[in-house]
Parts: C-alpha cells; structure tokens; sequence
C-alpha cells in the first residue's frame, strides 16, 4: 500500500477520531519519554550515584504509560456494528463467522 493511499484511508470520515488518537498517542511516544529523561537527568536524579540510569529509566517508565494509555483508548471505543448473537437464534450462528476451536460442531 503507498503512503498516500495511507493518508488517505486515515482522512475518511469514519477514522478521523482514530487518526487524531494515533496522532496525540505518536506524538506523546516522542515527546514525554525525552522530557522525562532530561526532567529526571537534571532536576530529580542530580544526587544519585548514576543519574543516567536513573533517567532512563524513568524515560522507559513513561514510553510503557503512553501504550498502555493508548491501548487501554483502543478498547474502551465503542463498536460501530453491534454485537451478533451466536446460536440460540434463527439460523446456524454462523451470521458472525464460522465456528472454530470448542465451538465448532462435528459433522461426522
């Protein structure tokens, strides 16, 4: 896929609020684990024996909070297709998929 076809699949009307959030998450990614290591390099960790480890390790600290912010944003959105009901209804359930796994019935 070509990037411009990328932007231009992200612009539609439908993924705007994806592409923002992808946006802000992108950007807090290469914003705050930098501000939180130069934050923790010359204001908090200044005393300890090792301020560079320290640092980074805070820096590593904030990049985890960003996924998990991000990931978290992910799967609270709401679906857009409500939820099909499998089996106990009209029909085979198959209206969401074919079974797999402990839910396929044997046909032999």
């Amino acid at each position: 896929m070509s990037q411009k076809k990328g932007y231009a699949l992200l612009l539609q009307e439908q993924n705007r609020d994806v592409a923002r959030k992808l946006g802000s998450a992108t950007l807090a990614m290469f914003t705050l684990p930098i501000l939180a290591f130069y934050v923790g390099l010359h204001f908090l960790f200044t005393n300890k024996e090792d301020p560079l480890m320290w640092s980074g390790g805070l820096a590593v600290f904030f990049a985890n909070v960003v996924i998990v912010g991000y990931v978290v944003s992910a799967f609270s959105e709401e679906d857009d297709e409500p939820e099909q009901r499998v089996g106990g209804g009209q029909g085979d359930g198959d209206e969401a998929g074919p079974r797999v796994g402990a839910f396929k019935q044997r046909t032999d």
